[in-house]
C-alpha cells in the first residue's frame, strides 16, 4: 500500500517509516502541510497519516477538505495522535478518519490498521464494481459518471480549481466490426478501455460513454496536462495492435479525442461541457482522425 505520511519533523518520523518499510509498504514523507493537497493529486496515495500537531491548514481544516473532496474523500485517513487530543480525534471522525494511532508507536499495531483498511477498501471496490461499474470493459458506467461530473463541478466553481473533460471515439470501429465481428470488436473496447486507464491518474474518471465513445474527467487539471495526457492515451492505442483471438495479426486501432476544460469564471453547465467536447471530437474526425482537438474558451487548440 502506498502510504503519505503528512506530520512535523519528529524523531518518530524515521521510526514510522521503517515499521512501513519492514511491512513492505510504500511511503512518502511531507512535514509541510501547506502542500499537501498539490501532493496527494501528484502521488495518489492509498493511505494518509496525519499529525495532529501541525500549523495551518490545521489538521481538522485538512480533514474537512479531502473528505469533501469528491476525488480524494475515498482515500483512507489515519490521525497520528493521543488520548489528549480528545476534541481533534472527535472532530475528525465526525469528518470521516478511518482509525488514529499514538506515539511512540507500536509496529503491530500499525500493520494491523493498516491491514484491515485494506480489507475494508477490498470490499468497497468489489461493491463498486458490481454497481457503478460497464460490464463489458470495466470502466466506470455512465450513470455513476455524471452523479460524479455533479460533484466535481460544484467541486471547482466553490474552490476556483479547474477540470478537464474528454470524450473519445475509436477510429473506424464500425469497419472492425464488420470485418473481424462482433466478438473481435468487444475484444478491442476491452483493450482500449485498459490502455485508457493505464495512462490517467488514479483520480481521473473514465467511463464508457455508450458503443465505442469513452468520457474522461481530470479534477484539478489545466489544458496543458490534460494535452499531455490525452496525448500518452492517443499513443498507447498508436504503438501497439490491439489482439483478437483466432487472428493471425494485431489489428491496428486509433483514437480520436475532444477536450475542453472548466475554468474561473466560466458557466459551470455540464452540458455546455459535453456539448464542447463532443464539438472538439468532431473537429478531430474531421481532420483525419487519430488526433485530439482541444476547445478552451471556445477557441480552438
Amino acid at each position: 500500500m502506498k502510504v503519505m505520511i503528512v506530520h512535523k519533523a519528529s524523531k518518530f518520523n524515521c521510526v514510522l517509516c521503517d515499521i512501513l518499510d519492514d511491512a513492505g509498504h510504500e511511503y512518502l514523507l511531507i512535514e509541510k502541510p501547506e502542500i499537501i493537497f498539490d501532493r496527494v493529486y501528484a502521488d495518489n496515495p492509498e493511505l494518509i497519516m496525519l499529525g495532529t500537531d501541525m500549523p495551518n491548514p490545521g489538521v481538522a481544516e485538512i480533514v474537512r477538505k479531502l473528505k469533501s473532496a469528491p476525488s480524494t474523500r475515498d482515500i483512507p485517513i489515519i490521525l497520528i495522535s493521543s488520548r489528549r487530543c480528545k476534541k481533534i480525534i472527535k472532530t475528525c471522525y465526525e469528518f470521516g478518519i478511518f482509525d488514529y494511532v499514538s506515539e511512540p508507536f507500536f509496529p503491530a499495531e500499525i500493520a494491523a490498521r493498516i491491514k484491515n483498511i485494506s480489507y475494508v477498501n477490498d470490499r468497497v471496490h468489489d461493491l463498486e464494481k458490481m454497481l457503478d461499474r460497464d460490464y463489458l470493459t470495466g470502466l466506470y458506467n455512465r450513470k455513476f459518471f455524471m452523479e460524479r461530473f455533479n460533484e466535481e463541478i460544484a467541486w471547482a466553481v466553490r474552490y476556483n480549481e479547474p477540470f478537464s473533460v474528454v470524450i473519445m471515439d475509436i477510429d473506424f470501429f464500425k469497419r472492425i466490426n464488420d470485418t473481424y465481428g462482433h466478438s473481435c470488436g468487444d475484444e478491442v473496447l476491452k483493450q482500449a478501455a485498459k490502455r485508457i486507464s493505464l495512462a490517467v491518474r488514479t483520480e481521473d474518471i473514465a467511463a464508457r460513454y455508450g458503443g465505442e465513445e469513452f468520457i474522461l474527467l481530470m479534477p484539478n487539471t489545466n489544458g496543458d496536462s490534460a494535452l499531455s495526457v490525452c496525448e500518452r492515451i492517443r499513443c498507447a492505442f498508436l504503438n501497439k495492435p490491439f489482439v483478437c483471438q483466432d487472428l493471425d495479426k494485431g489489428i491496428p486501432v486509433t483514437i480520436s479525442q475532444g477536450l475542453t476544460i472548466f475554468s474561473e469564471g466560466m458557466e459551470p453547465s455540464i452540458d455546455k461541457l459535453i456539448s464542447r467536447a463532443d464539438e472538439a471530437l468532431y473537429k478531430a474526425k474531421e481532420g483525419g482522425r487519430n488526433k485530439t482537438v482541444a476547445i478552451f474558451d471556445e477557441i480552438t487548440a
